[in-house]
């Protein structure tokens, strides 16, 4: 889930369509455990990191809604 968080994550900020997602794996973005990934101790960074990611989320599925 991670890498395919990474990899949807890369596509958005380089402008680039990634593959296609499942309607099971495009329903969640998976912010929440790649904060808790990312930031196992530190509350503050992992909350912000994963506003950021979800951020990043919602454009991403506002730019590709025929993946739906």
């Amino acid at each position: 889930m991670r890498k395919k968080l990474v990899l949807i994550l890369a596509g958005i900020v380089m402008g680039t369509a990634v593959q296609p997602l499942g309607a099971a794996e495009f329903k969640h973005s998976g912010c929440g455990k790649a904060a808790e990934m990312q930031f196992p101790n530190d509350h503050l960074a992992r909350k912000d990191f994963k506003h950021w990611c979800k951020d990043q989320w919602k454009i991403y599925k506002e730019t590709h809604k025929d993946n739906i």
